[in-house]
């Protein structure tokens, strides 16, 4: 016996002709969009999958070799399709990846029973058609993975959050899905954003989820609004005040270096492979920079423990704080984009961090789609210059910083 969901799939799939049907849940990031043709799903829109290049890189296939297929593609079928004619991905793997996103997307449904509507939809969904495998098969294939969830893991919801205990951070090392798991929830990610950034199917996932709280890694939270993200800052503003752990020990309060001109860079996580080639010129300008007076500060949303192995590397000579949980990046309007993130414009900079990074620019240890932002900030504390990447590597030109510095009054170190 179907579970209501699948078995409202399984009806219209049916049909001979072309079907797009819409279900709709109260909890509106379960909405799915499913294509069905033939007994067949050839179409699928889902708020708890990942982009398509995190399942990409869940498959081996390089970060620089996606944003290349995305250039020369134009799109996702055309992405797909320079991907298969280049060798990076066999006919049979890319339809492996496809049914594992229907599965993905279907799982999270199987249990629920607040189903609003479920509508034909004259809109189609875009997404690679399932050449081979039937609709009937991968309802059959979520029933049966549904069942083996327990009661607890079928109770877990997209908008479940949950504190992590520090305390247990050593016990997760060995085990990536529960490292995974446990960074993101130091983040102050929810379960379903947890499904968009993880290369981990719905069911792995709540499993995961599970065996961290019975084991004390995690705690559950009570449903909590999401995160508000300030506006965009902008020139004449005070820059809000914060205090982050510094790699080099302590913290460093912003508002202490009152009286200098300070350039406030916020990057993505500490193995970034746009931050660091960026960081490599910072670094090559400090003592021009330190001449003048200017103060740089790079913010980092990666754990405390995870800069020394990224950024740390470089030893850069300005303070380099840890801001995991995004609170500072929320008060300073840091959007996430994965546009920008995959923009074409990224690609040189890209092959020059992984140059620098190794292997190493692949751990995701922080925000993967945050679009980075820099701060010229004059010595009375406020923004003189907000500049938001509008994609990756859409840094300030040093000559503009520069030229900012020179600007600046040079204190008095007598």
């Amino acid at each position: 016996m179907l579970l209501p969901v699948l078995q409202a799939v399984s009806q219209v799939a049916a049909k001979e002709s072309p079907t797009v049907l819409n279900l709709a849940f109260a909890d509106q990031q379960l909405n799915t969009a499913l294509r069905l043709m033939q007994g067949q799903i050839v179409g699928l829109r889902s708020g708890v999958l990942p982009p398509w290049s995190v399942s990409l890189i869940a498959q081996g296939v390089h970060p620089v070799t996606i944003a290349e297929a995305q250039q020369v593609g134009g799109s996702l079928q055309g992405a797909l399709e320079f991907l298969l004619d280049r060798g990076y991905l066999g006919r049979a793997q890319l339809d492996g990846v496809a049914q594992e996103r229907a599965l993905s997307a279907l799982l999270p449904l199987a249990w629920q029973t607040s189903m609003t509507s479920s509508a034909l939809w004259a809109d189609a969904p875009s997404e690679l058609p399932l050449n081979s495998t039937s609709t009937q098969q991968i309802i059959e294939t979520a029933e049966r993975h549904a069942a083996l969830l327990t009661r607890e893991e079928r109770a877990l919801k997209p908008s479940s959050r949950f504190s992590a205990n520090p305390l247990s951070v050593s016990t997760m090392v060995g085990n990536e899905d529960k490292e995974r798991v446990y960074h993101a929830a130091m983040r102050g990610l929810s379960l379903g954003e947890m499904s968009q950034r993880l290369p981990q199917r719905w069911d792995t996932l709540t499993q995961t989820v599970s065996r961290l709280l019975r084991e004390g890694a995690l705690r559950p939270q009570n449903a909590a609004a999401p995160r508000e993200v300030a506006d965009a800052l902008k020139a004449g503003q005070a820059a809000p005040d914060f205090c982050l752990p510094d790699l080099a020990g302590g913290e460093l309060r912003l508002s202490a270096l009152r009286g200098q001109p300070v350039w406030l860079v916020f990057n993505r996580q500490s193995t970034c492979a746009m931050c660091n080639p960026h960081h490599a010129k910072i670094i090559a300008m400090h003592e021009l920079l330190r001449a003048r007076g200017v103060q740089i500060v790079s913010v980092w949303g990666s754990p405390l423990e995870d800069l020394s192995s990224g950024i740390g590397r470089q030893r850069p000579p300005y303070p380099v704080l840890a801001d995991p949980n995004d609170e500072t990046y929320d008060r300073y309007g840091l959007r996430m984009s994965l546009k920008g993130t995959l923009d074409p414009r990224n690609l040189s900079t890209m092959i020059q961090g992984f140059r620098m990074m190794g292997a190493s620019a692949l751990k995701d240890d922080g925000e993967l789609l945050r679009m980075p932002a820099e701060f010229l900030i004059g010595a009375d504390g406020v923004i003189e210059t907000a500049h938001y990447n509008s994609y990756g590597s859409d840094w300030l030109p040093m000559e503009r910083v520069l030229s900012w510095a020179d600007q600046q009054t040079v204190p008095d170190r007598h």
